[in-house]
């Protein structure tokens, strides 16, 4: 019998663009799936067109309903929690994918009885419809280990989306991975820096099946029009690279992959966060943290990755040497 598939779907004052995504997934090729829709304390009628579509679907589902709006990164570790498929996969409420776009997946993940694979994917702009492709750059014909694999996402070689990837769930739950609650902005990459260090093994598909909708509602864009929220976002990314890092440090079984976690991502990390209170005009934190000792060791580490990422480290220089000049920088309007 072909493996279970759950497909989770956080929604949020989705009711205007979930019905077309729902359609979508119902359309799979594969049948073996149930499909849980999350709706995170939506105030329009995300819960009943979900209902109305999955109920003439005939597929297998459940909606769940939280009563408040808790964040993307609660709705999908209650679609987690729910699931009881062999895999899982998370697909946002505003996107579109082929027709074949899971049975890719599955046939990619139990190829070498992975614990995670991945695809490539489209990027769909809805006002001109133009589509540009996000190929895997990775040959078909080798094979990678999870070191290299690890390292070529952390260094930005490979752009597996959260979206795009299909994980089995006993490696989940066995490693208690979940998204970090507090976290809006961040926590899918966050959650698959975290996947890719502690999987036994990782597959991959050339193929785009994914599609990623581009739209004038959509959360990214909304965001950087109004400053709080950009921010928050902001703010979120930072404290995600921080956490992702210091896991890394401590779970990651290769010394490759703890090294970068120590001497390049804790370096990121803590540029992000320097530059958040750059941005908000706290001179006197941004002087406190720049001071500590583990700030200025990771920052003069980031040398050791300077052909990786030579933009990293010519920020931390500046931070080392006139940090006067970064603040002023980083906290204008």
């Amino acid at each position: 019998m072909s493996q279970f598939v759950s497909l989770v779907v956080p929604a949020y004052n989705a009711g205007k663009r979930i019905e077309p995504t729902l359609l979508s997934i119902a359309a799979q090729d594969y049948k073996n799936m149930e499909i849980i829709v999350v709706d995170d304390g939506s105030s329009d009628d995300t819960c009943d067109v979900a209902e109305s579509v999955l109920t003439r679907s005939g597929r297998e589902f459940s909606v769940v309903k939280h009563e408040t709006n808790m964040g993307v990164s609660v709705a999908r570790n209650t679609g987690l929690d729910s699931a009881s498929g062999d895999y899982v996969i998370f697909f946002d409420a505003d996107d579109l994918a082929d027709h074949n776009f899971v049975s890719v997946l599955v046939n990619t993940v139990t190829k070498n009885d992975s614990d995670m694979a991945f695809c490539g994917y489209r990027n769909r702009f809805e006002k001109t419809g133009e589509e540009r492709i996000v190929p895997v750059s990775l040959d078909s014909s080798r094979s990678y280990s999870t070191e290299d694999l690890t390292a070529m996402y952390i260094f930005k070689k490979i752009k597996p989306a959260i979206w795009s990837t299909i994980f089995k769930l006993s490696f989940l739950r066995e490693m208690g991975l979940k998204f970090t609650v507090s976290c809006r902005y961040g926590e899918d990459t966050e959650f698959l820096t975290k996947a890719f260090s502690r999987c036994g093994s990782i597959n991959f598909s050339a193929e785009c099946h994914y599609i990623y909708v581009h739209h004038e509602n959509m959360t990214s864009k909304t965001t950087l029009q109004a400053p709080d929220k950009h921010l928050r976002r902001y703010t979120d990314n930072a404290e995600a690279t921080y956490r992702a890092a210091l896991y890394l440090a401590e779970h990651a079984g290769s010394p490759k992959v703890r090294g970068i976690a120590m001497n390049f991502m804790l370096a990121e990390g803590f540029i992000k966060t320097l530059n958040v209170a750059s941005m908000r005009r706290d001179e006197a934190q941004f002087r406190r943290m720049l001071d500590e000792p583990e700030t200025r060791r990771a920052l003069l580490a980031s040398r050791w990755y300077f052909f990786q990422k030579p933009g990293l480290f010519m920020k931390a220089a500046l931070l080392l040497f006139a940090p006067g000049v970064y603040f002023r920088m980083r906290s204008k309007p």
